[in-house]
């Protein structure tokens, strides 16, 4: 649940000959509808929902500070599993207070405890100007503000000058699973927005986790399939060393790979390399690189202990999300750029 650089809108748009105002929706926009198992406050409209079949998230449990220009929450709460992320606009005149507690006491029906809550600029945002907002940065999805674009419902329900921001974190210890809430009235937005009738409202973001074993898709290459990459292009990516989230420790089921890195250097007593560790976009770029080096670094020290590798063969090194093979937007992305490589010395 991973910095995310979109914010929930929270910018003031340049204004220009309004086009046509976006009204606010009477009904679920085209296309959209609740996750299974999720209740939303009674009457709201959905504006935006994305999924994903696994992610993992830290849900920030701690207001964020700033480090080299980008958020970071002193203390998360990790989640892993089937994510939802969803915008709701709420019936006029609730506060955003009201659906907090509203929101509240349903879940907990449902085994689900607040574990943290916040108000306006002890979360870390200013009731002025959202433009820094540093929960949306942490918490929507890479690719939230060019899905809804300038002049969506969901980018007029964000506003730009908002007050009243409430934001709680629930947990249910007994299924593992956790959800995030915002919720805020909407300021100043755009000139293609009915800004009036959005200020009316109360709108909400919620991110919901729920346990789910990630797909094992990625198969293990054998040392002759290592060394025809390493030949050819003089590097090999490796999906198969895994690490839990923000962790450095090797999983058990690494091994395989492992084994195959250390037959590889084993058939070819000749060859050095660089251990090079990669990581997502998701967090703050300098902890991603101390991340990503002492990942490296285990993995060489694992083939060393384990496997006879002669630590003098081995470099290991970290260049965080310097080097991404795809697109950080999305889940699918994020996890091929999540990698372990070899490269020739």
């Amino acid at each position: 649940m991973h910095p995310r650089t979109a914010m929930l809108a929270f910018v003031l748009f340049v204004a220009g000959p309004a086009l046509a105002d976006t009204t606010v929706p009477t009904q679920d926009l085209k296309g959209l509808s609740d996750p299974p198992g999720l209740s939303r406050y009674t009457g709201s409209v959905l504006l935006y929902r994305n999924d994903a079949d696994y992610d993992e998230l830290r849900l920030p449990v701690s207001r964020p500070v700033d480090k080299g220009g980008e958020p970071v929450a002193p203390k998360v709460l990790e989640a892993r599993g089937q994510r939802s992320s969803l915008q709701y606009l709420v019936p006029p005149g609730r506060s955003p207070l009201e659906v907090l507690r509203n929101y509240q006491q349903a879940y907990k029906a449902q085994g689900f405890e607040t574990v943290y809550e916040c108000a306006g600029p002890a979360c870390g945002a200013s009731d002025v100007s959202l433009h820094g907002f540093d929960l949306g940065r942490l918490l929507v999805p890479a690719n939230y503000a060019s899905a809804i674009g300038d002049n969506s419902p969901a980018a007029c329900a964000g506003g730009a000058f908002v007050g009243d921001l409430r934001y709680a974190v629930l947990q249910n210890k007994a299924s593992g699973g956790a959800m995030a809430l915002m919720s805020w009235k909407p300021g100043n937005v755009s000139a293609y927005c009915d800004e009036a009738a959005f200020k009316k409202h109360a709108s909400v973001f919620l991110v919901r986790v729920q346990p789910q074993a990630r797909a094992q898709t990625m198969e293990t290459l054998s040392a002759s399939e290592l060394g025809q990459s390493l030949t050819a292009t003089g590097k090999v990516a490796v999906y198969g060393i895994l690490f839990d989230t923000n962790k450095s420790d090797i999983k058990p089921e690494s091994r395989p790979s492992l084994e195959q890195i250390g037959a590889l250097m084993k058939q070819n007593p000749g060859i050095r390399l660089h251990v090079v560790g990669h990581t997502d976009n998701v967090g703050g770029f300098d902890a991603n690189l101390g991340l990503s080096k002492r990942r490296a670094e285990a993995v060489a020290a694992a083939l060393t202990k384990d496997f006879g590798v002669t630590r003098e063969r081995l470099t290991a090194n970290g260049v965080a999300s310097l080097a991404p093979v795809q697109s950080n937007a999305d889940e699918a992305g994020r996890a091929r750029n999540r990698r372990v490589e070899l490269v020739l010395q």
